[in-house]
């Protein structure tokens, strides 16, 4: 073969080769995959002398709605080596990482209204809002998830 024309068909041998790779990848990734898990993960440092009132509203209020609302109950971990840091709250999002393209997730609707039953009314659950958050110094929130 001449140079130009081997260029050619190894050229056109090589665009065949990825079109047939990139046809067999979605047939690949419909095979069924291991379910992730996915968490919200929030530092939280309070304010001096807020552990037990924070964690009585957590007690009274937070977690009977999420028990009532279906989802599972967060894990909190007390931090024992930092001192900037009083709590991490390990809770699992439902609905994995698509919770985050829901405009209307119906886990965190669940939990308002279940949260409102309980506290018994708007106004109730943002005054409630707002003390919890008077008793936070600083808060940071992480997303992760787990990998098959």
């Amino acid at each position: 073969y001449p140079r130009g024309t081997f260029m050619l068909k190894f050229t056109k041998l090589l665009a065949a080769s990825a079109a047939v790779a990139l046809f067999a990848v979605p047939a690949q990734a419909q095979e069924a995959e291991e379910a992730r898990s996915t968490y919200r993960v929030t530092v939280l440092d309070l304010e001096d002398g807020a552990d037990d009132r924070w964690f009585e509203i957590r007690e009274t209020y937070f977690d009977p709605a999420r028990a009532a609302a279906g989802p599972s109950a967060d894990t909190v971990h007390w931090v024992m080596t930092d001192p900037n840091v009083d709590i991490i709250i390990v809770s699992e999002m439902h609905g994995g990482m698509a919770a985050f393209d829901a405009h209307a997730n119906p886990h965190r609707d669940a939990f308002i209204a279940a949260l409102r039953g309980i506290v018994g009314s708007d106004e109730a659950m943002t005054a409630l809002g707002a003390e919890m958050d008077g008793l936070v110094k600083s808060s940071t929130t992480y997303f992760t998830h787990t990998h098959p």
